[in-house]
């Protein structure tokens, strides 16, 4: 897969979560803001990243 595909795979289940009642947040409560997969070279440089499109969070 790709980054951009594993992206897409990662927004489903988060989309999911959210359908079931279920919502991420940043450990205080508070949602995220956003949220970036990224692609890393071996000494963990970005090379590349995909913004993760998230759903409506009802904590906001």
């Amino acid at each position: 897969m790709t980054l951009e595909e594993h992206a897409r795979a990662i927004e489903a289940a988060i989309q999911a979560a959210a359908e079931d009642g279920f919502y991420l947040d940043n450990g205080s409560g508070i949602p995220p803001g956003r949220l970036d997969l990224n692609s890393v070279d071996e000494r963990e440089d970005p090379l590349d990243w995909v913004e993760l499109r998230l759903p409506t969070n009802p904590l906001a």
